[in-house]
């Protein structure tokens, strides 16, 4: 017995000697917010909203109507959860989508709806928390939501952006309400000033958007140029039928496209006024390419002025801060 007794106690004291030698098991970090993003999207539930309560959403977001606990109340509650998992997310100093390039003008932003509602609900979670008295937890969520809005547009063309715009305008409104209201204390409010001076002049950064898309706007041309049904191909592309005479673009098309591309990204270095007039003078350029040139190329003056609608929003509020 005595002997059994030594070989146990040899026997765990080798097992401790292993268990200390043995490297700590630590979890690699995660610093990429999309996959956080895609778990929210996962967790959000579908339900069917009548044009009414759709009303009365965009009516809290744009501030023109109170809280209604008793019809959106319900929708946030079981959206809670996916919308925390967001803001948390959105502490994350990266952010990649993880999309195809290689498809080009065909690659997959099946993420875009579910992220424009998912802004849609953190916004009208952070409305319920100022309704229900919470303003610190209101402006930390206005605050996730235009970080999320960043994100939203990361990597991304126009759409990308487009698609953020309307939620972050909301954040940015939502807050100078509830700022001007004398809602928020001094504390809180130089919190919002300390983050909110840190975006971008426009709110959201165009300059990488219209990098995007100029690349991808450009792989469409390039696969038009040798393409055996060009008035087909034009028309899948485009929707419509090339006009009369209409031809496949050639290198020298591509190059000025590439020649008004890099005007355009300048032009949007400007304040929005000197913008629209490199931008108009880039349109009459534009007037005399190749069809399919004009037909790939996207508003740019009608970007500028929702450039200008946002650096408007911004400067309302960080007056309403001081």
């Amino acid at each position: 017995m005595m002997k059994l007794k030594t070989l146990i106690v040899v026997i765990l004291m080798c097992s401790c000697v292993m268990a200390a030698q043995s490297p700590q098991f630590t979890l690699s970090p995660n610093k990429n917010a999309a996959l956080r993003y895609w778990t929210a999207f996962a967790e959000m539930k579908d339900r069917s909203i009548d044009d009414a309560t759709t009303k009365l959403m965009e009516d809290v977001l744009s501030g023109s109507a109170g809280w209604d606990e008793q019809r959106l109340g319900p929708i946030v509650e079981e959206n809670s959860f996916a919308v925390r998992f967001m803001q948390r997310a959105t502490e994350l100093p990266e952010c990649n989508w993880g999309l195809d390039y290689s498809q080009g003008s065909g690659t997959s932003l099946a993420h875009l709806p579910r992220a424009r509602v998912l802004a849609r609900l953190n916004a009208l979670y952070g409305a319920r928390q100022m309704a229900k008295g919470d303003a610190e937890g209101a402006v930390a969520t206005w605050l996730a939501g235009l970080r999320f809005a960043q994100h939203v547009g990361k990597g991304i063309g126009l759409i990308g952006t487009l698609s953020a715009r309307p939620a972050f305008i909301a954040n940015l409104h939502l807050l100078t309400v509830a700022v001007s209201s004398g809602a928020v204390n001094a504390d809180l409010q130089r919190r919002i000033h300390t983050q909110v001076n840190k975006l971008p002049v426009e709110g959201l950064d165009l300059t990488d958007s219209i990098r995007y898309e100029a690349w991808a706007d450009e792989e469409d041309l390039k696969s038009l140029v040798a393409v055996s049904d060009f008035p087909n191909t034009y028309k899948g592309f485009f929707g419509s039928t090339p006009p009369q005479g209409a031809r496949p673009p050639s290198p020298a098309d591509i190059s000025l496209f590439r020649a008004m591309m890099a005007d355009v990204t300048a032009a949007f270095r400007l304040p929005p006024a000197q913008t629209r007039e490199r931008i108009a003078a880039v349109n009459d350029r534009l007037k005399k390419a190749n069809p399919a040139v004009q037909a790939v190329f996207p508003n740019y003056l009608k970007l500028n002025d929702s450039r200008e609608k946002v650096a408007q929003e911004k400067d309302l509020l960080m007056k309403a801060l001081k």
